[in-house]
């Protein structure tokens, strides 16, 4: 506990120095904040009908600075008799809120670690403290902790949801999850996510104990397909051979995700009544169908954890020799969805303070042929991940893959900021066991966050 505190200290330091910083070099709105921060400063004066039609999300981000300010400007009038202005909504101290909320995701992400890896061998409290702080030093999310965006609370949101949702106090979880999805709507994947877990470890639970009970023992299958056809076959078993201990099973799991439903049904009505998923700026934010996201989340993922995906590149080639015709087929695959589905956002381009644009217009469009060249590295990706999160829950493992593909393939814009989420989950799996590698993860992060705040600070564009 000691060491948690002196780390939080430290780091809540370092967030507020760096914070401060920023400011003193960046006082003005950057970016996105220009629509953020004047809406923001709408609501904190009472204005809830006036709305900027670029701003895509639900007012979430404002509605919580709301909450924050406005016991403040209570006191300010109670003490002084004067009415609050804006002065309590500057950028300054709308920024200064992502900053305790970067602090929170520390936080949430020790408590998470705890969670997930607590029971299990050798489990370090030092080493989940370091895996805590890299976490939270996830290049992105730690830029957007010192402006006002929705990066940060949002991600609070689904770490608090799935905090709650493994100490099993799913109501509090779910409306964490109504939270999340206020603060960016494509959170209603993670709020699915969790109820899938939720419902599916309740499922398996209740499948093996049926199965205990009869001849069907289960056959503890190793391989995650395996593991998958027992659970559908002693699903389908239960289901034909005992209806009513099935309907009565269904029950349950309506019960405990009865909280997630409420909010998925509450989403599906505003999906109807706003006649699509953005708020405003629709001609931009039009869902589509672009799997090649999910080729750069595999380079993204893969190459931010690769102190724990590089152990497994050593077993490719043997896996790659016994496997010739799935790595063949999967590389054609592969290949015709980046040559037909590939898709360069107009706002990719539109913008030289984003990493994106560079790595677009540098190597992407540089010749036609490059963005083949990636083929065989997003195999490999997948191969070092997948084996990388085998040790996680099955219904983990079920459930990542098809969220990440809900959550990445309708966005157009190849954007990192989006991948904040699936990726902080698939790090999450992994036990903080080596401290050579988290040390090496910990420099690495450093490196980047330190590179990325020199340029935008000392090299403006």
């Amino acid at each position: 506990m000691n060491k948690f505190i002196l780390l939080c200290a430290v780091y809540s330091a370092c967030l507020s120095v760096v914070g401060n910083y920023v400011n003193v070099n960046v006082p003005k709105p950057y970016m996105d904040e220009i629509f953020h921060v004047p809406q923001a400063q709408k609501f904190c004066v009472g204005n809830y009908t006036e709305w900027d039609p670029k701003i895509t999300t639900l007012p979430g981000l404002y509605l919580i600075s709301v909450g924050i300010v406005t016991p403040l400007n209570t006191v300010t009038k109670v003490l002084t008799g004067e009415t609050p202005d804006l002065g309590s909504c500057t950028t300054v101290n709308l920024r200064s809120q992502n900053v305790v909320f970067g602090m929170l995701n520390f936080v949430l992400l020790y408590c998470l670690t705890g969670q997930l890896h607590g029971e299990k061998e050798n489990y370090k409290d030092s080493l989940a403290l370091l895996s805590s702080l890299n976490l939270s030093l996830l290049p992105v999310l730690f830029f957007f902790n010192f402006l006002y965006y929705t990066d940060t609370v949002s991600t609070t949101m689904v770490l608090l949801m799935y905090s709650l949702f493994l100490s099993e106090r799913h109501g509090l979880s779910s409306l964490a999850g109504l939270l999340s999805v206020l603060c960016r709507q494509t959170n209603i994947v993670w709020v699915f996510f969790v109820a899938g877990l939720a419902a599916g470890q309740l499922l398996a639970e209740q499948i093996y104990i049926h199965q205990a009970k009869t001849k069907h023992p289960p056959t503890l299958a190793l391989t995650t397909y395996g593991q998958i056809v027992e659970l559908v076959s002693g699903t389908l078993r239960l289901a034909t051979s005992n209806p009513p201990e099935f309907a009565k099973i269904v029950g349950l799991i309506i019960t405990k995700c009865f909280g997630f439903i409420l909010v998925g049904v509450g989403f599906l009505v505003f999906v109807k009544l706003n006649n699509g998923i953005v708020v405003g700026d629709r001609s931009a934010h039009e869902a589509v169908i672009h799997l090649p996201q999910i080729l750069y989340f595999l380079i993204f993922c893969g190459g931010l954890m690769f102190p724990y995906v590089l152990q497994h590149i050593k077993n490719f080639p043997s896996f790659a020799a016994r496997n010739f015709l799935f790595i063949a087929i999967s590389g054609i695959l592969l290949a015709a969805i980046v040559h037909y589905n590939t898709m360069g956002h107009p706002y990719l381009l539109a913008d030289n303070r984003h990493f994106t644009f560079y790595i677009w217009r540098k190597f992407f469009l540089r010749h036609w042929s490059l963005k083949f060249v990636l083929v065989p590295a997003y195999i490999i990706a997948a191969f070092c991940i997948t084996n990388t999160l085998q040790k996680s829950q099955l219904m983990f493992r079920i459930l990542f893959p098809v969220c990440l593909i809900l959550s990445l393939a309708p966005q157009a814009l190849l954007e990192f900021r989006y991948f904040i989420i699936p990726f902080i989950l698939c790090r999450l799996q992994v036990k903080p066991a080596s401290l050579s590698k988290l040390l090496a993860e910990f420099t690495f992060l450093v490196a980047i966050n330190a590179a990325t705040l020199y340029l935008f600070l000392h090299r403006p564009f």
